[in-house]
């Protein structure tokens, strides 16, 4: 993924001001969202394969980064996510490190002029969620963001077959060179669906337990097709 230069700069400078006052703790999980399009729809596949075989491997090689997912989006003018998930004690240098590695990985030629991110922010979890052991494989990700939902809306949603899991985070940092408005709470479902329409319609149920986001808007609720998942 790439970084301007200034933005580079002007993060690490502020995220190392947090991480010199950062106690020790146990690692606590985070989430690293990155929303994105394909400057060039004619070149999709090399933008793929980047994606999936240089940028997601490169990614996972940071510490703490041990999990990544990536998606399309059913409809929508922001089409790419990719999430990874993170263990770290302390974020912030996990942050800085992953700064840093991405302007190592430009420097080596490994990033792609294809590119152009729209939204890269940072959650941390903030509770158990909910899971079903038994669920399928999941071949969807709903991504709800809003200003909060209950423990037990999330519970009730995983009961009622809906979705394979529900997991909570909280925003943490917004690292943009343009500043974004961001509600505070994401919460991710994972479904399975054999078509688009039928995951459509799996939101939709999910949506009306819900109550909707509280004027969030369209982009607060994004169906993904899920094309990629690997454990780092």
């Amino acid at each position: 993924m790439r970084w301007r230069p200034a933005v580079l700069r002007s993060a690490a400078a502020g995220l190392l001001l947090l991480a010199s006052a950062a106690s020790a703790a146990e690692p606590r999980e985070w989430l690293m969202m990155v929303k994105s399009r394909n400057l060039d729809p004619a070149r999709s596949a090399e933008f793929d394969h980047w994606y999936n075989d240089i940028d997601i491997p490169d990614v996972l090689e940071v510490p703490g980064y041990g999990r990544a997912r990536r998606g399309h989006a059913v409809t929508g003018d922001k089409p790419y996510v990719a999430l990874y998930t993170i263990s770290s004690p302390d974020i912030d240098k996990t942050i800085i490190a992953m700064l840093m590695a991405s302007w190592r990985m430009d420097q080596v030629g490994r990033g792609t002029p294809l590119i152009k991110v729209t939204e890269r922010l940072y959650y941390r979890r903030a509770g158990k969620g909910a899971r079903d052991a038994g669920a399928a494989k999941p071949t969807y990700l709903y991504l709800h963001r809003s200003a909060g939902v209950s423990a037990g809306a999330m519970r009730g949603v995983v009961d009622a077959g809906l979705a394979g899991s529900a997991v909570p985070y909280d925003i943490y940092q917004v690292l943009m060179h343009d500043p974004v408005t961001v509600p505070k709470q994401l919460v991710l479902f994972e479904l399975s669906a054999d078509s688009d329409a039928a995951a459509a319609e799996t939101v939709r149920r999910i949506q009306q337990r819900l109550g909707g986001t509280g004027g969030c808007g369209a982009d607060c609720e994004t169906l993904y097709r899920l094309v990629r998942d690997v454990e780092g």
